[in-house]
Order: structure tokens, then C-alpha cells, then sequence
């Protein structure tokens, strides 16, 4: 009699849980994916239940850092969120909520904030693409870095609202970003490095700056500005710890306008490290030393630029 009993109440419990499902689909099919972000939570009232689900739904935006007018902005879009569908589970006596954010409509209440910046921007690229040379070109993009940073953190909020995650008006994006990294691009820089004799330095600054949107090569034979650098170390034993050396990497850097043959900017980059040996000192504060060096020589660059 016993396992009888046992039995029937695992097949009501059963039962229970796949009549809970069921409701679930139900409530849940007038709420796609593609057109709504929605949570669900459980709760032993009502109330709380809804509550849950609409926090649960709004901590969504909780991992992105706060930008300008983002509390507004956002108060905006999570004013949207609504518990919108609730039942009680008759096994568990829990009330379970539906919370929902309509995708279109907190998309449009971010589509304001867009306009002023990706006007700018497209000025900005209509100056780029009419600017009668390279620097000129150059100084425009430059006036693009903080539009494109404003668009970006708009888009980090925008992406979680876009089912396919895309960023709003991707295409128009996408062309202020070509016309921003050709002109980065169109500046070439041969890079000239003497002194210590260490490739993984050479390639960590070049791909450093690279990766910043420059052209940069040795051996160039048509370019805007020759980067002159001349690497350096001092390596010495610890005089207080045993088994520790340091090595003081130097880079004493020249950037040589190719038009006017001046060199316009020149500034020596220090990186001490600590090591247990000698050689593994020497090379972190050389790598160091590359990669510290590759934002100082844009910035001088771009300074450069801007009195050009």
C-alpha cells in the first residue's frame, strides 16, 4: 500500500510540474523573443512574485558603467518594463510572474539620443572625404574619436534591447568608422630602431601602433613620418634582495616629418622591471618600453597635427 501511495505521489507531483509548464508555454507564446525581453520569477505572493520578475528584468543594464545622461535614458527604457502575465503553481502554492520589455518601444526611446552624434559624425566623414590632404584628413578623424566613444556606449545599451544584438543603424556606423580608420590609415610611418638588438621590441610597437589604425613598417620607401628609435638598458643586481636583478629599458624616440624634414616631437620612454634573471629584466622592460611608447608617440602625433 505504501509503494501505491509513494507511486500516485510522484505521478501528481509529475503532473503538477508539467501542468506548470504547459502554462508556462502558454503565457510565454504571446511573448517572442524576437519582439520582447522578458524574466520570470517565482514568489510565494503575488505581488512579490511580479516584483521580482520586473527587477530581475531591469538588472540587465546593472554591468554597464554609467554614461551621460544614461539615468535618464535608462529610467526611460525600464519604466517600459511590466509584470504582464502571473499564475499560482497548485504543487508548490508559489505564484510565478512574467515581466516584459517590448523591444521596438525602448528602442525608439534611445533613437533621440543618436541623432545630435551621428550628425556630427557625418559632417566629420563628409570632411574627411572632401579634406585636400592627408593631415587635414587626419585632424577630422580626430574630431570623430569622442562622437564614435559616445556612440559606442549608446550602442552597449542598445545591442541588449536588438534581438540580433546589432548596433542602431549599423551600416551608417560602419561607413563613420571606414571613413575615421582610413584616415588613421593613410598616414604611414617607416620606423627606424637601433640600439639593442631585440625583434620582440620592434614588433610589439609596431603592432602596438597599428593596432591604433597606423600604417607602420621598416623599410618603407613612401612615407609621412619617420619614427626614429633608439633602445637602450642598464641592468644591475638588487642591493637588497638576492636573486633579484633590475633593468631600466629606454627608448629615446624621434618623429620626423617627411614633408617638411623637421622633426616635430621627441621624448625618451622609461620602464624599470624586476626580475630573477638578468635576460628576463632585460627583455619585460624592453617589451614594457614598446608598448608605453606607442599612445605617447599618437598623442605627439596628433598634437602635431592640430598646430599643422
Amino acid at each position: 500500500m505504501k509503494r501505491v501511495l509513494t507511486f500516485l505521489a510522484v505521478v501528481i507531483f509529475a503532473a503538477a510540474c508539467a501542468g506548470n509548464k504547459n502554462i508556462l508555454n502558454t503565457k510565454m507564446a504571446k511573448y517572442p523573443a524576437s519582439k520582447y525581453i522578458t524574466k520570470i520569477a517565482s514568489a510565494d505572493k503575488k505581488a512579490a512574485a511580479k516584483e521580482a520578475a520586473a527587477a530581475d528584468l531591469k538588472a540587465i543594464f546593472n554591468g554597464l558603467p554609467p554614461y551621460e545622461s544614461s539615468d535618464i535614458r535608462r529610467a526611460g527604457i525600464l519604466s517600459q518594463v511590466k509584470a504582464v502575465e502571473w499564475w499560482k503553481d497548485k504543487a508548490s502554492g508559489k505564484y510565478y510572474a512574467v515581466a516584459a520589455l517590448q523591444r521596438a518601444g525602448a528602442q525608439e526611446t534611445m533613437a533621440p539620443y543618436y541623432g545630435p552624434i551621428d550628425g556630427k559624425l557625418g559632417a566629420l566623414k563628409q570632411r574627411i572625404e572632401t579634406a585636400p590632404d592627408k593631415y587635414s584628413r587626419l585632424r577630422a578623424a580626430m574630431d570623430m574619436e569622442p562622437l564614435l566613444k559616445q556612440r559606442e556606449q549608446l550602442d552597449s545599451e542598445y545591442k541588449i534591447l536588438a534581438f540580433d544584438a546589432s548596433a542602431y543603424e549599423e551600416d551608417e556606423l560602419y561607413a563613420f568608422k571606414a571613413a575615421y580608420n582610413k584616415a588613421f590609415y593613410d598616414i604611414k610611418f617607416n620606423a627606424v630602431i637601433t640600439g639593442v638588438d631585440d625583434e620582440a621590441v620592434k614588433t610589439l610597437l609596431i603592432d602596438s601602433l597599428n593596432s591604433m589604425g597606423f600604417y607602420v613598417g621598416e623599410g618603407l620607401t613612401n612615407y609621412d613620418v619617420e619614427l626614429q628609435i633608439k633602445t637602450g638598458v642598464d641592468k644591475y643586481p638588487s642591493k637588497t634582495t638576492d636573486g633579484l636583478f633590475w633593468c631600466t629599458g629606454t627608448a629615446v624616440i624621434a618623429l620626423k616629418d617627411m614633408q617638411t624634414q623637421g622633426i616635430f616631437a621627441t621624448f625618451t620612454q622609461y620602464e624599470r622591471i624586476g626580475a630573477s634573471r638578468a635576460e628576463e629584466a632585460q627583455r619585460r622592460s624592453l617589451l614594457a618600453v614598446g608598448a608605453n611608447s606607442a599612445p605617447v608617440i599618437k598623442q605627439k602625433l596628433l598634437e602635431y597635427v592640430n598646430k599643422k
